[in-house]
């Protein structure tokens, strides 16, 4: 049920605040009540309380609430003073109630609009007059600037100009490989095998549908417990507010149990022919190795066994430079052979490297490249 709630409101001539609804007139300075807006001590509008948020609320009593009408305050024309609904004649000026058209919520949409239209037709401060501020694209123009100019130095060159070559090194090897006998097997006898035996052995299962059983599976949903309370405050226009009651529901959750089907799979063994065999697989067996501290590169001499063969060949040409001013770790890089024939022990260096980490590279005194490196260590 619907209760009446006590508003107030503040005085716009002295200031006086907290003035009680039911009190027409300011105390402080006698000014009867005109363009002035209601409220709740405490509460915002729009605010919802709960049952148990509502020990600030000033109720009226039955007595009371009995001669508050249920309308708005009619608004004087004359003297621009609120009255209320029941009087036909204005409480302050005498005029007739039947010579002013406005209620409470009128005024207030009325001076709503016309403080609108008073900040509207403000003059508005000068651009020169305003505090000069950055507008959105410059800041963004300055962000993009700053993005770009870290791209630009992290792809930016680092240039080494003061290594000397200390050592060169080079390795060249061969893989030899072995021809070997293995016993294998396996659902399909590969080319060149020698068979030695087959049998029929499980190869899966297939999952077959077998029938239906009833299950009981438990389950949850929603519902309804019981419903709360909760208040919402609706102003009257007439120094008072209404508290409306509204419901919603809290909801528990409530288990039960359903019976299904669910699918019973009978698991169907599949055979299938396996091969056993003997095979003769090429297989790396053993490394010739030839190295080297200077610019005489050679394969070594290769001596081949029974069932043996040449694999692959790998070759590798790194050289060794230490920094003649910072007397850091010595630094090992790889590089083409081509490449690597040019450089000679003593030989000063440029190696350029990029601040991201990409690949280092041999280049002249500007950066410019002349040849690829990896570094080894």
């Amino acid at each position: 049920m619907s209760k009446l709630v006590m508003a107030y409101w503040d005085c716009p001539v002295c200031g006086n605040k907290g003035i009680r609804g039911d009190v027409t007139n300011c105390p402080s300075c006698g000014r009867a009540r005109g363009e002035v807006q209601f409220y709740m001590k405490g509460y915002t509008e729009g605010e919802t309380r709960e049952e148990n948020e509502r020990s600030d609320v000033e109720y009226l009593d039955e007595e009371q609430a009995k001669y508050v009408s249920k309308n708005p305050d009619w608004y004087c024309s004359f003297c621009n003073s609120l009255n209320s609904d029941n009087a036909e004649f204005c409480s302050n000026c005498g005029s007739s109630r039947a010579d002013s058209e406005a209620n409470y919520f009128e005024m207030l949409q009325k001076k709503k609009e016309r403080e609108a239209a008073e900040t509207a037709a403000q003059p508005q401060v000068s651009s020169s007059q305003q505090k000069p501020s950055r507008s959105p694209m410059k800041v963004l123009l300055v962000v993009l600037l700053a993005i770009i100019a870290l791209f630009m130095w992290l792809n930016g060159n680092k240039t080494s100009g003061d290594l000397t070559v200390t050592s060169l090194q080079w390795a060249r090897n061969i893989n030899i490989e072995e021809n070997r006998m293995y016993q294998e097997s396996g659902w399909e006898l590969p080319a060149g095998a020698e068979q030695t035996d087959a049998r029929s052995e499980l190869h899966h299962y297939d999952s077959v549908l077998s029938h239906y059983e009833s299950v009981e599976v438990q389950r949850s949903r929603q519902v309804v417990d019981h419903y709360e309370t909760y208040y919402t405050y609706t102003d009257n226009g007439n120094g008072t507010f209404t508290e409306v009651p509204h419901e919603r529901p809290v909801y528990t959750t409530e288990y039960y149990t359903e019976t299904v089907q669910q699918p019973v799979y009978q698991q169907i063994p599949r055979y299938q022919t396996k091969y056993y065999y003997n095979i003769w697989r090429w297989t790396p067996s053993r490394d010739v190795t030839a190295s080297g501290e200077d610019h005489n590169t050679f394969w070594p001499e290769v001596e081949l066994g029974e069932n043996e063969r040449e694999g692959q060949r790998t070759e590798a040409y790194t050289f060794t430079v230490e920094h003649r001013k910072n007397k850091g770790a010595p630094e090992t890089y790889r590089l083409a052979e081509s490449d690597w024939m040019n450089i000679n022990v003593n030989d000063n260096l440029f190696i350029t490297a990029k601040r991201t980490g990409a690949a280092p590279y041999i280049s002249d005194e500007k950066g410019n490249k002349i040849a690829d490196l990896i570094r080894i260590k």
